[in-house]
């Protein structure tokens, strides 16, 4: 997009689930970008939402933006030092805060105080849902806002040959798979709880990583289904479409917590982008997502769970359309293409 003229500033280290990460390198040398040291990049209980960069003011003033879009939560510190920065140096710059929290909660000292300030700051908002767009009227932004969600790199997840793809994992007979950390509130345990209710035919292959694993186990084994229960640990992102194209249908059942509900679910357009079905819980934006490429059934639910994957177990004809929906869908909505495309004609409406 020629007429975009981006900087990329992102931080020159990262604490991502409890390792210290290096960011990574654009391919394209020409691409704008730069990885700045940050001040407070963790800081115990408030994470990393008190992390700021020193040399910030110095890179507005070189580059003199037309628009600070703040790909952060309007609640922490570098949202509200970019607003602050932006109102004594660059006074006509306009500011585009981003969010994804879809819960309504009151924060802690001081973090309730830099949300007040950054949405009384912004010009426009993002929400990576519905849900969020609504929390940010309930906290008082009363400006143009719009959803705009997650993408998927539909070169990389795309249909596979099937079969191939399932030899490869050594798979047989219907296969609902789980990909990502292996987390409580991920709702793993009502896929284990759903297995007794499901033809014997029915294998669930957990795909990462996480502290949830072991309870799993223990209790696939309680319940005599540990041979219908198979776990492969991580794969590394160039394996993950053929993971997803030896599914029968990927499930995602995520469990609301008073803190956490699912935000989007970015493993559902990366199972659709290859053709695959999804059976999803009613959590947060789930539903959202999904839309017509599958099954949505309430959360903390079984009984319900294992009803939904009978009915695509037996049903292959619906597996494949819902499959061929759920790529209409990314091709339509969800492509990286597609989400550029919203960002700046957002950018240009606020310019």
């Amino acid at each position: 997009m020629p007429d975009i003229d981006l900087c990329v500033l992102t931080p020159h280290r990262w604490l991502h689930y409890g390792k210290w990460r290096l960011p990574e390198r654009p391919q394209d040398a020409s691409f704008g970008y730069r990885a700045g040291r940050v001040a407070w990049p963790w800081v115990g209980p408030a994470q990393y939402y008190l992390h700021w960069y020193p040399r910030l003011a110095s890179l507005l003033k070189a580059f003199r933006p037309d628009i600070i879009d703040l790909w952060e939560e309007p609640w922490g510190l570098v949202s509200a030092q970019a607003c602050w920065l932006r109102n004594r140096l660059l006074p006509a710059t306009r500011i585009i805060a981003e969010t994804e929290q879809n819960i309504d909660k009151a924060l802690p000292p001081p973090f309730e105080s830099f949300r007040r300030y950054t949405l009384r700051n912004a010009n426009f908002a993002v929400g990576r849902n519905a849900e969020s767009i609504g929390v940010l009227r309930n906290k008082g932004y009363d400006g143009p806002a719009s959803v705009v969600p997650n993408a998927v790199d539909t070169g990389v997840f795309r249909p596979m040959e099937r079969e191939n793809c399932r030899r490869e994992l050594g798979v047989s007979g219907f296969v609902a798979g789980y990909v990502g950390r292996l987390v409580e509130e991920k709702g793993l345990m009502d896929m284990v709880d759903a297995l007794p209710f499901c033809s014997s035919d029915v294998t669930l292959l957990f795909v990462g990583t996480g502290p949830f694993q072991e309870a799993l186990q223990r209790r696939a084994t309680a319940i005599g289904k540990a041979g219908q229960a198979r776990f492969l640990g991580s794969r590394p992102l160039d394996e993950l479409a053929r993971v997803m194209n030896a599914l029968d249908v990927l499930v995602l059942a995520s469990r609301t917590t008073p803190s956490w509900k699912e935000q989007f679910g970015r493993v559902i357009i990366e199972a659709q982008a290859c053709g695959t079905p999804v059976i999803g819980s009613d959590s947060g934006a789930i539903p959202e997502v999904i839309g017509s490429g599958g099954l949505v059934v309430p959360e903390r639910n079984p009984m319900a769970l294992a009803q939904a994957l009978e009915e695509m177990r037996s049903r292959p004809e619906q597996r494949q359309r819902m499959g061929a929906l759920g790529r209409q869908q990314v091709e339509k909505q969800y492509t990286w293409e597609r989400v550029a495309q919203q960002m700046r004609d957002i950018y240009l409406a606020c310019r």
